[in-house]
């Protein structure tokens, strides 16, 4: 018996070989010993016959290809055919057998039915069909069209020690490789820093059809100690890698690895799961190889014979492949990226303080091979240069489609950080005041916005500003650039304002300050007041010796009319300040009358006048602070007659008329004559009061004034008309942006009041708007179903039928998602999940099923709970379980006739399935149960997580099209087959008794079965749900050394309760018994085949985010009128722009990039495509929005068309610091170093005098590498202005500061270190030396200086020249009718003799040389 094991086709061949040489041998026996076999007609005793002929017809090797792969229908026709009892293939050869073989007919037929084309195409293009994937490509090929294929050989000559060696392209390649045969070995033994292995070795196995080699290719290192014996090595390597038996077909393997490598832009054949190597060198590629000859040989036409017996077939075959193109994409990763991969792979652990380059490389690749998921592209991780690059090549739809989904996962999951100096003003009013504001940017944007205080780094003695903070934000890159420009608006848009008052003293000074900090902390508190400020004492001499005195005030207000208020309100509180000498005798009266007969009491007349007067006795000085100058004259004409005995006082009282919110303004318009009358009556106004208006006058003033301002109220309430008027929430930017100037405007043309409703009611914005404002991305069908993308608490969303439950089998919720929603339901739905494992014997729920329960104490019809599986290691199938758990989910709300439901990711967090695997196959499952049911009562599916990344992912991933099931290079994940349970396992826990899921029970059934028959210890280990805190644990699973005794002994006890073993806690070592539970063998039901429908194409949602405002009028006219004039203002603020890209090819995947982001600004696009095969564009919004969608195309069009692996070479880090594996180094500089004459010269321009000790070159890969990047950035931001000078070397003086706390740390010049100078908060650098030597360089305590000249990305610069503006925390924007609304990249001045440069933001800079100097 011969046993054939493999796949069928390859089985069915080797039985069709092995058979005809069995009859072969058989023949031969007969004419050499004269036996025949049984089935002869010979051996039949005294029958004499003819003896049987042989014959072979020579093959072509395509149409040997084809008979062997294709022609099993051509051998049965010629089997029939008359005199011929068997034809098959033998070594190339047609083998037939029978009586007169007809072989000319035979020929004939053949070449009738067979044809035979020939087309050529490039050596790298066949190595990529070939070679990749087990030769997937070419077997696909081949297998679509029914051709047979031959290659002629190929001449390729490579330079080897000055001699040229031949190498034939051979067949038999081919053919091995189709056999699953290894190319490539192993050797262990490798020192050097270039690394060639395949990601297998990090799996174990093939995992999800991804077409490795075999686990023998695990790894491999190339010895490549230096340039000069390369070749004998790479002889070396061959000799222990290939059996030499056929030395031909050697040599030809070795050159194929080569051309393989060398083809693609120096071993650019690298694919994670195509199982071409992957080469990490730390070294430039071209140190051992040419290019040239690389690139010459990967274009050397190969021709291809293709052989079918359709010629329909072969016309088409040679049109696919005259199609291909080749395609390589390359990028740089960004620090923040590399550390992010690295900390990932670090599965949670502390990050190693040092890695080794190789070690870093094995991780960056097998994470980057993990994330594009695709087994047809080449990946090369090239380290040099201190920069990670990562180049991609094969088909163009293959890499674009790998591309796009790396950069943009890590687009997604990388969190960068962007730091936006603000004042501590600035920082309480946003904590006080805009709260809801901050909130709503976070929820658009995605990101998180956080205050951070800078006092740790404040230095009382070197000048800094002590009133520093930040606002850090914190998100993906691809969110925090749009976030930057948006959050930077938003605070140029408010009011922020220093303003002094001049005293004629300081203690006045003191004393009136005093008193503004009360009038400043009821505006603080206040909630009519969209304003705070604070006083700036001057408590230092040396404060006061620098200025004369005054009161200073800061101040940030939402607009500039409230701030003017405020201002207003302190200036009067400066004028009412009066400092009263009267006579001695006046004084004396006075004292007496005051404090010693109270006739009144100071007490009193102060109550009387809201004001704390005071007498001073040594300078006979009475202190008047009032609150307006009317007042203190009014008070001291009082102090006047009391001390002439007029006892007369006129009385005076203070009132507060309540008005309500929404009429103030046409209130305060219509009483504005009658206010105007009483100022001239010595009455004080308040019209700020959170109560209403505030008057404090002579009573017989104010009440007469009272019953005429009721009067008016009343008569307006009776009148008022208030419509409300619903627009789109970036409509309602348009109205609140400059300060609500537009808003302003129309309410003074039309007499009304418009206030947002969410305001009025005293309700947050965030509060209303929870559920649209946390909304990221939306999808829908032709049909009207949607998917929803949202970042939430899945326990707290509103209008869905019900919510998802992340649960484990068991339903035991013990953390994460699964016991937030079991807490917020509260004890009903523990209780039916109890029922629902009672009512299942006692098992756990399948993985890949979902059950329904009821929400308890939450607002939704059920909880339906998806067992999501436990993700071992891809080869469980856990992919078709997760997808089998969503899909069942959903049917079960489908079945309920549920509209909506909410899920998180399922199995993302505790179970630690990959969170871009999860993402994609939840993603697929909903868009597979909308194409299984077109008409279903579930028409909206919202997938939310309080996670970003998570969140991040879903929105990625929901945008893409799943139409292409090859597209998504994925085994099938719409079928699961797991066994029946044979037995129930559980553990012995200190509450008693608690299940494994059902896979575990598998697990250790399988294992203890193996115990059974062998007798060899298990040797399993289960990483298992704690069920109690949400975490998962690993414990090995050991049995009983005398349990296959005992059960020999008495077989029976398999029948019941059975304590087998105990689990061991791989790090605690703690012990608890295992226990097994037969299970009744369930009958075998036959399932029907699941068959999916083909997915539907899905098209991004814009979400009609609303706002509701109500306008308030005394007529329906004019509230008609106002509401016409929001419309025209939100009319006239639309745009419809013409926009031209030069981008021709792969058309459909630039228009969804473009549509994603006219989906991000909130507008509308429309595709053309021109006479000359560019793309048109109209886009269609507001205007600000068109301009910066205008300005984000540009830029993915520049990303798209540079080709960065000619132009990478600014990323690098310079060529003087030569190759670098620390972070950070100084490097002293000879001084005879032209960079040293260079520095030397520059200074000794502005100070004669200096003396160098000496120079230091900086060389910090971190700070290098954030530098380059945002440098490259910038340029493509002002391409438009190619001349434009973007970077200069300027001096810069850290003063107090730890030079080591700038060139080691983690932002290099530090905006928490920064000074508010002429030019407001910002870093400084001058352009001349003497600048920033002589009053703001480093002392050492030996008496040396210390500054830094550094390199400035000061990009397209505002010149201020002579004038400053201290108030500035970022650069002033450009003309928003041209820029879009963009800012300067910088701001310039000059002072103390230089030219000064002021940056706003961190890592434009680079400390590049640090100067030690003496004067």
């Amino acid at each position: 018996m011969i046993i054939i094991n493999g796949k069928k086709p390859a089985v069915n061949a080797s039985k069709v070989q092995i058979r005809n040489k069995i009859r072969e041998l058989l023949g031969i026996s007969i004419k050499e010993k004269g036996n025949y076999p049984k089935d002869d007609p010979r051996s039949s005793s005294g029958s004499p016959v003819e003896p049987k002929l042989w014959d072979t017809i020579e093959l072509s090797i395509a149409k040997n290809d084809f008979l062997v792969n294709f022609g099993q229908k051509i051998l049965n026709t010629i089997e029939k055919e008359s005199g011929i009892n068997n034809a098959s293939i033998v070594d190339g050869k047609l083998k037939l057998s029978g009586n007169n073989v007809p072989i000319t007919k035979i020929k004939s037929y053949l070449e009738k039915t067979l044809h035979e084309k020939k087309v050529s195409i490039t050596h790298g293009m066949k190595q990529h069909l070939e070679l990749n994937c087990n030769g997937r490509l070419w077997k696909d090929f081949s297998k679509r069209h029914h051709v047979g294929t031959s290659f002629k050989d190929a001449r390729l000559h490579k330079k080897n020690n000055g001699n040229n060696s031949q190498i034939r392209d051979s067949s038999y390649r081919r053919q091995r490789h189709r056999a699953g045969s290894d190319l490539h070995g192993f050797k262990p033994n490798s020192t050097s820093r270039d690394v060639s292995f395949d990601p297998a070795w990090r799996r174990g196995d093939d995992r999800r059809g991804n077409c490795n080699r075999g686990q023998s290719e695990g790894r491999r290192f190339h010895e490549n100690t230096n340039k000069k014996n390369i070749d004998d090595l790479e002889q070396g390597n061959r000799r222990e890698r290939y059996n030499a038996k056929n030395k031909e077909y050697e040599d030809e393997t070795n050159q194929e690895e080569e051309d393989n490598n060398d083809a693609d832009d120096d071993n650019d054949k690298t694919s994670q799961l195509s199982d071409s190597d992957i080469r990490l060198s730390s070294h430039s590629s071209t140190d051992y190889f040419n290019t040239d000859n690389i690139r010459d040989r990967a274009e050397q036409r190969v021709e291809i014979t293709l052989c079918s017996d359709s010629e329909v077939s072969l016309s088409n075959a040679i049109v696919e492949l005259q199609s291909y193109s080749f395609c390589r994409e390359s990028w740089t990763l960004t620090e923040e990226e590399v550390r992010f991969i690295l900390k990932q792979q670090q599965h949670g652990k502390p990050m190693k303080n040092y890695m080794p380059i190789k070690v870093q490389s094995k991780e960056i690749t097998f994470y980057l091979l993990h994330s594009a998921k695709n087994p047809f592209i080449h990946m090369f991780i090239h380290y040099t240069r201190g920069m990670w690059n990562v180049r991609v090549s094969g088909f163009k739809s293959d890499v674009r489609n790998a591309v796009f989904k790396i950069k943009n996962y890590l687009n997604d999951v990388v969190q960068t950080e962007v730091q936006i100096p603000i004042s501590n003003t600035m920082a309480f009013f946003l904590k006080k005041k805009a709260s809801s504001d901050i909130d709503r940017l976070q929820n658009i944007h995605n990101i998180k916005i956080i205050r951070f205080s800078l006092s740790k780094h404040v230095h009382n003695t070197d000048g800094y500003d002590k009133d520093n903070c930040c606002l850090k934000l914190i998100g993906p890159v691809v969110r925090i650039n749009l976030a930057q420009t948006e959050v930077q608006n938003y605070l140029g848009n408010l009011s922020e304002q220093e303003k002094d008052f001049p005293c004629d003293s300081w203690d006045i000074s003191n004393s009136i300050s005093q008193n503004i900090v009360k009038v400043l902390t009821k505006i603080r508190d206040s909630d009519d007041y969209e304003a705070v400020g604070f006083v700036k004492f001057y408590d230092l001499p040396i404060e006061r010796s620098q200025t004369t005195p005054k009161v200073t005030i800061t101040l940030v207000a939402l607009n500039e009319e409230i701030a003017d208020d405020v201002i207003q309100q302190c200036k009067d509180f400066v004028e009412g300040y009066i400092a009263w000498k009267p006579s001695l005798a006046e004084y004396r009266i006075l004292n007496n009358a005051l404090l010693v007969e109270k006739q009144p009491s100071i007490h009193q007349f102060q109550q009387e006048w809201d004001t704390k007067i005071h007498l001073e006795n040594k300078t006979n000085t009475i202190i008047i602070p009032a609150r307006s100058k009317i007042i203190a004259d009014e008070i001291q004409e009082t102090l006047q007659n009391l001390a002439a005995g007029k006892l007369n006082r006129i009385a005076r009282i203070s009132v507060t008329i309540p008005i309500p919110l929404n009429i103030r303004r046409i209130v305060y318009q219509a009483i504005q004559p009658l206010l105007d009358g009483v100022k001239t009556k010595l009455v004080y106004i308040n019209s700020k009061d959170r109560n209403g208006l505030t008057l404090h006058g002579r009573s017989e003033v104010i009440n007469s004034v009272q019953d005429k301002i009721n009067t008016i109220i009343n008569d307006i309430k009776q009148k008022i008309v208030i419509n409300r008027l619903t627009i789109l929430s970036i409509e309602s930017e348009l109205i609140r942006a400059d300060s609500y100037r537009v808003l302003k405007r129309i309410e003074k043309e039309t007499n009304t009041s418009i206030r947002i409703v969410s305001r009025d009611a005293k309700v947050s914005k965030l509060d209303v708007n929870d559920q649209l404002s946390s909304i990221i991305t939306c999808v829908g069908n032709s049909r009207g179903q949607t998917i929803l993308i949202k970042k939430g608490d899945i326990t707290k969303i509103k209008d869905v039928d019900a919510i998802v439950n992340a649960a484990n089998g068991p339903l035991y919720h013990a953390g994460g998602v699964d016991k937030a929603i079991s807490d917020a339901a509260g004890p009903a739905l523990d209780q039916e999940c109890k029922e629902l494992i009672a009512k299942n014997r006692n098992l756990p729920i399948s993985t890949g099923t979902a059950v329904k329960t009821t929400a308890g104490s939450l607002p939704y019809k059920a909880v339906i709970h998806a067992i999501g599986p436990q993700y071992t290691d891809g080869n469980q199938q856990e992919r078709p379980l997760l997808f089998s758990s969503v899909l069942s989910s959903l049917r079960l709300a489908e079945q309920e006739g549920y509209n909506s439901v909410a899920l998180p990711a399922i199995s993302a967090a505790t179970y630690g399935f990959p969170l871009q695997d999860c993402t994609n196959i939840m993603i697929r499952a909903i868009k597979q149960f909308f194409a299984d049911f077109p008409q279903s009562n579930l028409r909206k599916i919202i997938l939310l997580d309080i996670d970003d990344a998570a969140c991040s992912s879903f929105a990625r991933e929901v945008v893409h099209d799943h139409t292409n099931a090859d597209a998504n290079n994925d085994d099938d994940i719409t079928n699961c087959n797991l066994p029946l349970l044979t037995a129930r396992w559980c553990w012995l826990d200190d509450n008693g008794e608690k299940n494994y899921d059902d896979n575990h029970m598998r697990q250790i059934e399988d294992v203890l079965q193996q115990y059974l028959q062998t007798s060899v210890p298990s040797t399993l280990k289960l990483d298992c749900d704690s069920l109690k805190i949400g975490n998962i644990i690993r414990y090995s699973i050991h049995f009983l050394p005398n349990l296959s005794q005992v059960l020999t002994i008495n077989p029976s006890a398999l029948d019941n309760r059975l304590v087998c073993g105990y689990q061991k806690n791989e790090r605690t070592h703690f012990q608890r018994d295992i226990i097994r539970y037969p299970l009744p063998v369930q009958p075998q039901t036959t399932s029907v085949a699941y068959k999916p429908k083909p997915l539907d194409t899905y098209h991004l949602n814009v979400q009609s985010i609303e706002d509701d405002w109500n306008i308030t009028g005394i007529t329906n006219e004019e509230v008609v009128q106002a509401e016409k004039a929001i419309k025209k203002a939100i009319e006239s603020a639309t745009v419809s722009e013409p926009f031209s890209i030069n981008l021709s090819e792969d058309i459909d995947g630039h228009k969804t990039a473009i549509n994603n982001i006219a989906i991000q600004q909130s507008i509308k696009v429309d595709f053309r495509q021109d006479s000359t095969g560019n793309l048109s564009l109209k886009l269609n919004g507001l205007q600000q929005n068109v301009l910066q969608a205008k300005l984000q195309i540009s830029l993915y069009v520049q990303d798209i068309l540079r080709m960065e692996v000619d132009k990478d070479n600014e990323l690098n880090i310079p060529n003087e610091w030569g190759e670098q594996e620390e972070q950070c180094k100084l490097v002293e500089l000879p001084k005879n170093h032209p960079d040293f004459i260079r520095i030397e010269n520059r200074m000794k321009e502005t100070i004669s005098n200096v003396k160098i000790d000496k120079i230091e070159r900086v060389q910090n890969l971190r700070l290098w590498n954030y530098y380059a990047f945002r440098r490259r950035t910038l340029r493509q931001e002002l391409s438009d202005k190619p001349d434009l000078q973007i970077e200069l070397e300027l001096f810069h003086g850290t003063r107090a500061t730890l030079p080591s706390e700038i060139y080691n740390g983690e932002y290099g010049f530090d905006m928490s270190y920064c000074t508010s100078g002429l030019w407001g908060l910002g870093t400084y650098f001058a352009m001349n030396a003497s600048y920033s030597c002589q009053s703001y360089s480093y002392g050492l305590a030996d008496g040396k200086r210390q500054v830094f000249l550094a390199q400035v990305l000061t990009g397209d610069v505002f010149d201020y020249k002579n004038k400053n503006d201290p108030t500035l925390r970022r650069a002033p924007k450009k003309n928003e009718s041209i820029s879009g609304g963009t800012r300067y990249s910088s701001v310039s001045g000059e002072t103390g003799g230089s030219k000064v440069y002021i940056v706003f933001e961190n890592r434009v800079a680079y400390p590049t040389f640090l100067i030690t100097f003496t004067q």
